[in-house]
């Protein structure tokens, strides 16, 4: 009855708020060992409480589904997909994927410090539309006509151009930067599914793949608590190893029926050679460089990220390798990514050089 259904769902909202009290409690005594008292067994006996817990109201990862996904997108995106003269001229959007905690913010950041490039967060315009895009791009294939295909790519791309203006226009009104902007960064890591819709309506947009030392970015992802969503399962090995070897077979994908389409830009080289990576990469968006993108921590940004706090701070190197000191612990992720461990991602912006170490 009514009185019983109401019941049950107080005490699910109760059991709901202890759990997740439980898990921000381990959190705090994971978070306190991990970087004071540098007791890894102490730090690691935390984490796995917190996401004991938290795993525990949550609905078994769904790791057919995540299959489903992958292989879906490379069973359409084929060689040969995309049309020719379909898509816009467009340079104005750059495009930034990646997995999570891969660096894609301090990329973020090195671009948005430019005069004439704004960085606008999050919440990708690209990727609010991406149900309209695909649906429309369906309705207008299914005409087999070449004009109308052509006319309908080319109106989408438009608006999302439109939109991105409109939206920074918003955030103009709110925060004055007093900029003009010629490039719109839209970062959504997400969008490493989407390339083949990217380049669909931005045949000459730059994409900008950032790509981190594996364990590395699994480890980062692995010990933050992301809001509700899909990346709750980044919190157990399985889920987690999941959707980074889904996220490294779309990539190889894109790399194999796209050629050189994305460019890829390995975060320790940010990190270890910022004045060869900055040049090349403003370079790379066809604007003229300017100093000041160095000193890219300095500028005033809406950052909304959990990487908020070390970008402000600057490049620091002190969490590369990072996950070494839990490598006894971590070693069944190691053992779930199997060759996936390593990647042979080199910073493919035109004319940069990985600077070789002393």
């Amino acid at each position: 009855d009514k009185n019983n259904v109401q019941m049950q769902q107080k005490i699910a909202n109760t059991k709901n708020l202890l759990v997740d009290a439980l898990k921000r409690m381990h959190l705090t005594m994971f978070s306190y060992h991990d970087t004071k008292t540098k007791d890894a067994g102490k730090a690691w006996d935390h984490l796995s409480a917190a996401y004991r817990h938290k795993m525990s109201v949550l609905p078994p990862w769904n790791g057919q589904q995540e299959m489903q996904r992958v292989a879906m997108v490379k069973q359409v995106f084929t060689r040969g997909f995309w049309p020719d003269d379909v898509g816009s001229d467009s340079q104005v959007p750059i495009f930034i994927i990646g997995f999570v905690r891969s660096g894609s913010t301090l990329l973020e950041r090195i671009l948005d410090a430019h005069t004439e490039i704004v960085g606008t967060g999050e919440d990708s315009v690209f990727n609010g539309q991406l149900d309209y895009i695909r649906n429309n791009i369906v309705e207008a294939s299914l005409s087999q006509n070449p004009i109308t295909i052509r006319d309908t790519v080319k109106d989408l791309a438009d608006g999302v151009v439109r939109d991105m203006r409109t939206k920074w226009l918003t955030l103009e009104a709110n925060n004055p930067t007093n900029k003009n902007p010629k490039r719109f960064a839209d970062k959504m890591l997400t969008n490493y599914m989407n390339v083949g819709f990217i380049h669909m309506l931005f045949p000459n947009a730059l994409i900008l793949h950032v790509a981190r030392e594996p364990m590395d970015s699994v480890f980062s992802a692995f010990k933050h608590d992301f809001p509700p969503g899909t990346l709750d399962y980044t919190s157990e090995f399985p889920g987690l190893s999941q959707l980074y070897l889904g996220y490294r077979e779309i990539m190889e994908h894109w790399d194999n029926v796209l050629p050189g389409r994305v460019t890829h830009v390995r975060y320790e080289d940010m990190v270890e050679d910022l004045p060869g990576v900055a040049r090349a990469l403003i370079d790379a968006t066809g604007l003229p460089f300017e100093e000041d993108v160095l000193q890219f921590h300095k500028k005033k940004q809406a950052v909304n990220t959990l990487s908020t706090t070390q970008v402000r701070k600057g490049i620091y190197k002190d969490h590369l390798k990072s996950w070494m000191r839990y490598e006894e612990q971590l070693q069944p992720l190691v053992d779930l990514l199997g060759d996936k461990v390593q990647h042979g991602y080199k910073t493919t912006l035109p004319g940069y050089r990985t600077q070789k170490k002393e």
